[in-house]
């Protein structure tokens, strides 16, 4: 005899109180009616037999999505071998690794006698040179995305020898009404014409067309998409025309090259003027109406021409690592996927991270700051959503793309969504076709797409205030609950129409908010609040069952129902607690240290293991009765402060969290950490390495030993920020550049830091400086535009800036010169460029912007018209860019993204 299982959910109300209710067959409700059929003994068995084959299939769903994923990682490690074949047909060596920018002296490092020392090569044996290279790719070679892979751990974070890094390249509807009702969207679909359909060749970026929004012409060039020429400063010589912009369909990773035009040149708000003196040598510039004098050195100012074109460097950058995690404000954002890999994001990058092969791959299609992610049931499909940002195609959206090829697949949302994705999910009891959506804008519209037709179902408003999680039904078809602000809502998707019911608490005191929320086995609806309470809700119902108050000491910010049928929670008490199907404590407690933070996300890692993503940024394996371990380490403020070493492969990294730390290259794992009171601003190494100066925010700046960390000399120069600060090449003297103006110049000595000037002249805070290679004189930046320059041993100025023309400096920090005029965009007003720095070889520059953007361009960039490359990862203003002692990498680090990001130079 055959019975219908199904579980059916329905809408009613109550006529007695009013209340809307809800109704279930008899056996959502676990109760049969009691009949004279023979048979009834056998039916009452039934909700049991039910609730066992749910289970039985959810089960066999889980193992064929394993064995499905565990097929697509071969794949794409096949194809990685491929291509590493055909990297070694067309070079002779497939990997030359070579030894780390240091040399020991008298069993010392010393970063003077490094730069005299010739590059070795290593040689190793083709074993390790095989694992060097292993699933450091992708399937396919035209996702945005990156690959990176160390070799294995040192056995010391200052081992002699660091592997080289070597990568594979890869290649890479508009509905603007808000909606009163779910019923009126579908009224006014039935208007417009149906949604532009796919073939399945057609599955990669696709978008709708429609007229009312023009689609933006697209290019490839050498499998990237470029932006065409265009000036970037109206010159007072011959007009230029105004080239078409092209866009990166995935906003990222994206080269920008500019060439030279012909024709006019079209004024724009904020453009400069540019002249040029050849008899004298001088380049005028205007910066928000101020004129700068720059002065070319002799042997360029005869043939300088404003019209002359530098092309883009022959090398490149390649997203080597991510540093950091973003788990202070976001939440079910740490998965680990059936590949081994960790999956997380930071900043505009979702990070792929296996442990076990120190490897990371990046999706990086976004184009400012990931919010949340989903897992769509295939384990293999991945949903991201971003915020809007300050960048015209910084838009908020939702990439849907492949884990495996890291090709983005559909991009929902763009031009629709308001202010940014808050928390996505995807369908559970029909294949994962649909997929919710929740904007954060002022509506906070909860919308439900067929993303693979990239076309809306419905949308209503979701609630009133702030939702914070959205999570489909894993028993019952079209059902879904949101939670956020004071409340748990429940909704029913069905003809296309998507009905709201409002949880009831039953009495209970309603909390500030509801902060998390998975299921049982049964189905039955858990929570956790801002009160640390975990709340009960019978499947079917809408009304608060049971209650388990003060499970944690405040907030509970994370749960989920592992395969035995426990439940594990993690709270703003430190603690993740297991609890058995009674809600009983089993026992079992993880407690994190303080300087993790709080456990945000908690998800099962491999057999027995959690993966947690703390509100410090920071990712932990744990495991019941073990202390947990640290996998991943961020900031949890913006990052301002970032000097590599010049001899070792390690660099260190402050911010206004007040944190240090001092990164290793090989592990990606901190050698020290230090904390301080106050924010850190700045921080430079000595040239031997020996030592660490750190700036920090209240005018108070410390001299640490590299090695132990230790405090050898602090000192305070007025209370405002240490802006920067630098050594003098050959170590004798440190410069320090102050937000009050001034610039503080130090002679080392053997009782430490002697004074010997002060240089005031400055009309606004210093922003950068540089020494001569005979560490005799400096020059600055500040933040009115200023380019001076001053006698090292007595502070004073320098005011015939042409009789320095052909200066040698040790460095190129400074913004504003004359070899780094090309650097500015277009209608930049001076402070969008916040950093530069030049090779240690004297050939590449990298510059960081307000828009996030990290770019490389050849050196000297002298001309106006100076072609780069551009790339995205970042999603905040990017505050400092340095290059490693060998050039073969270069750190950058973000504003509010928290993000430290470590670049391939290939």
């Amino acid at each position: 005899m055959e019975h219908d299982e199904r579980r059916s959910v329905s809408w009613g109300r109550n006529s007695h109180d009013g209340e809307e209710r809800t109704t279930s067959s008899p056996l959502s409700s676990g109760r049969l009616s009691h009949t004279d059929d023979p048979l009834g003994a056998d039916v009452s068995g039934l909700p049991l037999r039910v609730l066992d084959l749910e289970r039985l299939v959810r089960e066999q769903d889980a193992e064929i999505a394993v064995l499905k994923s565990t097929v697509t990682d071969l794949q794409r490690r096949l194809g990685q071998v491929e291509g590493l074949r055909a990297v070694g047909k067309t070079s002779p060596a497939l990997s030359s690794l070579r030894a780390p920018a240091q040399r020991f002296v008298n069993g010392k490092h010393s970063g003077i006698a490094r730069l005299e020392a010739p590059k070795k090569k290593l040689s190793v044996p083709d074993s390790h040179r095989f694992r060097h290279h292993e699933s450091t790719g992708s399937l396919h070679s035209d996702g945005h995305s990156s690959n990176s892979v160390s070799p294995a751990t040192s056995p010391s974070p200052t081992a002699a020898a660091a592997r080289q890094q070597r990568h594979l390249p890869n290649k890479t509807a508009s509905l603007t009404k808000r909606w009163s009702s779910a019923t009126e969207f579908q009224h006014q679909q039935q208007r417009h014409s149906p949604a532009v359909s796919h073939t399945p060749q057609q599955v990669k970026m696709r978008r709708h067309s429609h007229a009312a929004r023009p689609r933006r012409p697209e290019s490839y060039a050498g499998g990237t998409l470029v932006e065409e020429p265009r000036d970037i400063w109206r010159l007072n010589s011959e007009p230029q025309t105004t080239p078409r912009t092209r866009r990166s369909s995935a906003g990222a990773m994206t080269h920008h090259h500019n060439s030279a035009g012909k024709g006019r040149l079209s004024h724009r708000p904020g453009t400069r003027d540019m002249s040029y003196n050849a008899e004298d040598g001088v380049l005028k510039i205007f910066l928000k109406g101020r004129p700068v004098n720059l002065y070319a050195p002799s042997d360029v100012m005869e043939e300088y021409d404003l019209n002359a074109v530098l092309p883009a460097p022959e090398r490149q950058l390649a997203l080597q690592w991510a540093y950091g995690y973003r788990g202070k404000d976001c939440r079910n954002n740490l998965y680990l996927l059936p590949t081994g890999e960790m999956i997380y994001f930071v900043a505009g990058v979702v990070v792929l991270h296996n442990v076990d092969d120190q490897m990371q791959r990046h999706y990086t299609g976004h184009t400012d700051d990931v919010k949340c992610l989903a897992i769509h049931p295939n384990r293999t499909t991945i949903a991201t959503g971003q915020c809007a940002g300050t960048k015209s195609n910084a838009q908020p959206q939702v990439h849907v793309w492949d884990s495996a090829s890291l090709n983005t697949l559909h991009v929902l949302g763009e031009g629709e969504l308001d202010r940014g994705v808050s928390c996505l999910a995807f369908s559970l009891t029909d294949g994962g076709a649909q997929l919710a959506i929740v904007d954060e804008g002022q509506d906070r519209t909860l919308s439900v797409w067929d993303w693979q037709e990239e076309s809306k179902v419905t949308e209503n408003k979701a609630a009133n205030e702030t939702v914070v999680d959205v999570q489909w039904h894993p028993l019952d078809k079209g059902v879904l609950m949101t939670c956020g602000r004071q409340h748990v809502n429940f909704w029913l998707l069905e003809a296309g129409s998507l009905q709201r019911r409002q949880g009831v608490f039953g009495g209970r005191d309603r909390p500030k908010y509801v902060t998390c929320m998975d299921f049982t086995d049964s189905g039955d609806l858990i929570t956790g609040d801002s009160d640390g309470r975990i709340l009960f809700w019978e499947r079917g119902g809408t009304t608060v069952t049971n209650t388990v108050a003060d499970a944690h000491e405040g907030t509970v910010f994370t749960l989920f129902v592992d395969k035995t049928g426990n439940v594990v929670s993690g709270g703003k008490d430190g603690k993740i607690i297991e609890w058995d199907r009674e809600m009983t404590q089993t026992g079992n407690v993880v407690e994190l240290p303080a300087e993790y933070g709080a456990p945000r996300m908690v998800s099962p890692g491999r057999g027995g293991q959690l993966l947690v993503g703390t509100t410090g940024n920071c990712v932990l394996t744990a495991e019941w009765g073990a202390d947990p371990e640290p996998i991943v380490r961020g900031h949890t403020d913006e990052v301002w402060a970032a000097a590599a070493h010049p001899g070792r492969p390690q660099f260190a990294t402050g911010g206004w969290d007040g944190r240090l730390f001092m990164w290793d290259l090989v592990t990606h794992a901190p050698v020290w950490t230090m904390d301080f009171e106050e924010g850190v601003q700045s921080a430079s190494f000595s040239p031997d390495g020996s030592q660490l100066a750190v700036g920090l925010v209240s005018g108070r700046w410390d001299v640490l030993d590299a090695d132990s960390h230790e405090t050898v000399f602090s000192r305070t120069d007025g209370d405002e920020p240490i802006q920067t600060l630098r050594f003098s090449p050959d170590g004798n003297m440190l410069a320090l550049g102050s937000r009050n103006n001034t610039v503080y110049i130090y002679e080392a000595g053997d009782g430490g830091f002697n004074r010997v000037a002060k240089c005031t002249g400055h009309s606004s805070f210093i922003t950068h400086l540089d020494w001569s290679a005979d560490s005799t004189l400096l020059r600055t930046n500040s933040g009115d535009y200023e380019l001076l320059y001053w006698t090292a041993a007595t502070g004073r100025q320098v005011t015939q800036a042409s009789e320095l023309r052909d200066t040698e400096w040790a460095s190129h920090t400074c913004t504003l010169a004359f070899n780094s005029v090309g650097i500015y965009p277009e209608d930049a007003d001076g402070t969008d460029v916040n950093t530069c720095c030049r090779s240690n070889d004297g050939s590449l520059m990298a510059a960081g912007d307000d828009w996030g953007r990290v770019k490389l361009f050849p050196y000297p960039a002298n001309q106006a018209k100076t072609t780069n490359h551009s790339y995205q990862g970042h999603s905040s203003h990017v505050t400092h860019v340095e290059f490693f002692a060998e050039d073969d990498r270069l750190l950058s680090t973000g504003g509010r993204d928290m993000a430290v990001l470590q670049w391939a130079v290939e």
